[in-house]
């Protein structure tokens, strides 16, 4: 199916839904005199109408025709605005549960609220983002990028490079001096709050969740947390959970963190590196007759919904998702040819019960 063909004749369809409104006409001609006049083909008409009826535009009654719907005002409002292009890795649909489903939703209705039209696609590499985006790009398209957790190649960031006259925003993701919007959470300073709150909370054996790929946010979360213990003279136990990015996250987690805790001491404070990681470490503690808030301290990082739905409520470093989103629609809202604004935003320690109440051992 020739793209531009198909996307020549969806805007032809619709702007024939939009003179039937006018109108006050709301049954659509039929798909043959369409064809005959957009001059495609009855295949690309039939193809177009069955996505149109996908999204609720239109409504067929078997021996009746095709009608709009009463949505279909709105809908064609809506298809009127300018394209927001989201791109993103295989969601799991728990924003509660998840960042990065908790972030795709918080930019969905931001963009809603800034009359943006979402068209989101899942991506599972670079690669498959790369050729999307070289392949679909129109004017006036903008477009947002959530990476899958894996890294950048050279060869990937060089092509990223060469898409600077779109506007284009990569998030979560430190890109270094390529030529490409980039908003990202500054990790090394969310690792630093969390070494800090521990600390301060009367915690001197400390421990590092290594529940996530280990990827450029993430190392720089661990470096953070290293500098403050080591600060304090303090030298943190490293529970690496070997994690790839194929694996089940909470499952590695479970699993060794229970062989640690059959042969090594406990710590009296454990930074888990994602909320994730923190919630499988709350339920193998309870296992074990340990509780997060009262026998050691536990503080993870994201500030997931399911934190603070949690018992004991978890204590977390908070990534700005609010700031992420705004400052995406005003970097599009400014974007200018050959601009490629940086933004590093802070986390915020959200306390929560996890920190130990009894301070089991103060300095």
């Amino acid at each position: 199916m020739n793209k531009s063909l198909f996307e020549e004749t969806r805007r032809f369809i619709l702007g024939r839904m939009r003179e039937q409104l006018a109108a006050g006409n709301h049954k659509m001609q039929t798909e043959k005199k369409l064809a005959s006049e957009v001059l495609a083909s009855y295949a690309t008409v039939r193809l177009v109408m069955k996505e149109l009826e996908q999204e609720g535009f239109i409504r067929r009654i078997q021996g009746s025709g095709t009608y709009l719907q009463p949505e279909a005002g709105r809908l064609l409002e809506e298809a009127s605005w300018p394209r927001l292009r989201l791109f993103s890795s295989p969601l799991f649909g728990e924003p509660d549960l998840n960042y990065a489903d908790w972030l795709i939703q918080e930019i969905k209705e931001e963009a809603r609220r800034m009359q943006r039209r979402v068209e989101h696609v899942q991506v599972r590499t670079h690669d498959e983002f790369l050729e999307r985006l070289s392949s679909a790009a129109e004017p006036g398209d903008a477009v947002v990028y959530l990476p899958p957790t894996e890294p950048f190649s050279m060869r990937q960031l060089g092509e990223l490079g060469r898409h600077d006259k779109l506007p284009l925003i990569v998030i979560d993701c430190e890109l270094g001096n390529i030529n490409v919007g980039n908003i990202t959470t500054d990790n090394r300073r969310g690792g630093m709050l969390a070494a800090r709150a521990l600390i301060e909370n009367g915690c001197r054996e400390l421990a590092v969740l290594l529940c996530e790929p280990m990827l450029r946010q993430i190392s720089q979360r661990v470096q953070g947390f290293l500098e403050i213990a080591e600060m304090s003279g303090i030298k943190p136990v490293i529970i690496d959970c070997e994690v790839h990015v194929e694996d089940s996250r909470q499952e590695k987690t479970r699993t060794k963190l229970r062989d640690f805790l059959k042969s090594e001491p406990l710590p009296d404070g454990l930074f888990a590196v994602s909320d994730c990681g923190a919630f499988a470490a709350m339920e193998v503690l309870r296992e074990s007759g340990i509780e997060a808030g009262s026998d050691l301290s536990l503080i993870g990082f994201d500030g997931l919904a399911a934190g603070r739905q949690n018992h004991p409520v978890l204590t977390t470093i908070a990534q700005p998702v609010t700031e992420i989103c705004r400052k995406v629609f005003q970097n599009l809202r400014e974007w200018r040819s050959g601009a490629h604004p940086q933004h590093l935003l802070s986390p915020v320690l959200r306390p929560g019960e996890t920190l130990n109440r009894a301070c089991r051992k103060l300095a």
